[in-house]
């Protein structure tokens, strides 16, 4: 585990260019408690290599390869590693066999894996069939789902209570008021995307969020 101080504030960069990305990035400060994700969608559109990109805007900071694996666990983790990623999200959605690998590759090559657990139903019985629990739990709700579904605030109480030793982060749609919720609920990282990505003054907006992790 690499983080050891939460909580956190979670910059989800879910953009498709690369100037999007250093103008956003640029008005982001540099502090221990902000990490930056590279987004499914960025990673999609201009490839793993904007990891290191981002780790050139930030050398200090920790950097998330939103990877969403479904197979090829270790390879994934290994692609995401030569990138310099601090932490790969993997999908509980995918076989018992490729999260088993993902965890052996992160362990392996000292990168924390992110257990991502959009449309799994049933969190504690995946948790309960793992050889060891990922670094980082994460509930996520889709952006396609705002509007139809809350977050699972229980579930979030529930393992933070059994796991004591990882990390519990929260992200779809969160604002102000929700994030923290989020937290009150024993959550360490709360993950902020169009909140910050579309506003008009990033890095006011990016001190709001960190206002409510103090």
């Amino acid at each position: 585990m690499q983080l050891k101080n939460p909580p956190y504030l979670q910059v989800a960069l879910d953009l498709i260019y690369e100037k999007d990305v250093e103008r956003i990035v640029s008005e982001i400060p540099q502090s221990s408690q902000i990490l930056l994700e590279a987004g499914t969608p960025l990673i999609k559109s201009l490839g793993i290599s904007i990891v290191k990109k981002l780790k050139e805007y930030q050398p200090n900071a920790y950097i998330i390869a939103d990877m969403k694996t479904l197979d090829v666990g270790e390879i994934e983790v290994f692609i995401a590693d030569t990138q310099k990623a601090n932490a790969v999200a993997i999908s509980g959605l995918a076989s018992l066999d490729t999260i088993e690998s993902s965890l052996r590759a992160g362990k392996s090559m000292s990168i924390d894996i992110i257990l991502d657990l959009m449309n799994v139903n049933d969190p504690m019985s995946l948790l309960g069939q793992l050889s060891r629990i990922p670094e980082i739990i994460l509930f996520h709700r889709g952006i396609d789902q705002e509007g139809n579904m809350e977050h699972p605030w229980e579930d979030i109480s529930e393992i933070k209570t059994k796991y004591i030793d990882t990390l519990v982060a929260v992200a779809g749609g969160l604002n102000l008021q929700t994030s923290s919720k989020a937290l009150d609920n024993g959550a360490d990282i709360i993950v902020i995307g169009r909140a910050i990505t579309q506003s008009t003054n990033i890095s006011e907006s990016v001190q709001k969020f960190l206002d409510i992790l103090n």
